[in-house]
């Protein structure tokens, strides 16, 4: 699906993930589900690119619709992998990746958690946070967003005024108001993540299970922040 933002195209799926187009080659936000590698290839090749201009596969978090297929995306493009330090073990496949919020709340959800393919272990080249990005495109930043797992992290591309890529710190409703996300749930953790993207400037907010707001996007944050200060 093709989006408002020049150079910025979506990868359709369960779990979207984003192709960037730049001056510095193309850069993925995470990979989506498990097996649909292809489907980042046919998104590559609609706008005249491939797999080997892939130079940098940044990662959210380290639950498998999200890493799902950076090893083999990671082998075909010689592509370095990025993600935060708290959830950069599990991504290697050192240790199990944390459920979701909302299975810890509900435990008699976790079984489903269980029936996600998982994804198969890959490297991670580069740690990166809010004071380190090395590796990143000059044109993208990180923003910690902590609580949907231990490290999860958002990316803010200087483009368009501003475009978010949120992953799982938040979803976006038909209207265009933000929610905490289908898997998540009201803890500090998720809240503080959401005031602190709001301290940020966008226009544009970009999902893995949502639609994107692709006018208003920040404004939209911050009367959802307004709500939790009530």
């Amino acid at each position: 699906m093709e989006t408002n933002v020049p150079g910025v195209h979506e990868v359709p799926g369960m779990s979207r993930c984003y192709v960037v187009d730049g001056d510095q080659g193309v850069t993925l936000i995470d990979t989506g589900m498990p097996r649909r590698a292809g489907k980042v290839a046919e998104v590559l090749a609609r706008i005249g690119r491939s797999i080997t201009d892939v130079n940098t596969i940044a990662i959210t978090h380290s639950h498998p619709d999200h890493v799902g297929n950076a090893a083999a995306l990671k082998i075909a493009a010689q592509a370095v992998v990025l993600a935060s330090p708290a959830d950069s073990p599990a991504i290697r496949g050192e240790t199990p990746t944390t459920p979701p919020p909302l299975f810890g709340r509900l435990p008699f959800l976790r079984p489903l958690f269980r029936l996600v393919p998982k994804a198969a272990p890959v490297d991670v080249d580069r740690m990166i946070d809010e004071t380190s990005a090395a590796g990143l495109p000059e044109d993208l930043r990180v923003i910690d967003t902590p609580g949907h797992t231990p490290g999860h992290v958002s990316y803010l591309l200087d483009r368009a005024g501003g475009v978010l890529f949120a992953g799982d710190a938040a979803v976006a409703t038909r209207n265009g108001e933000i929610k905490r996300g289908y898997f998540n749930a009201p803890l500090d953790a998720i809240d503080e993540s959401i005031r602190h993207v709001a301290e940020f400037d966008f226009e544009v907010a970009f999902f893995a299970h949502s639609p994107g707001i692709e006018r208003g996007a920040r404004a939209a944050f911050q009367r959802f922040v307004e709500v939790l200060d009530d």
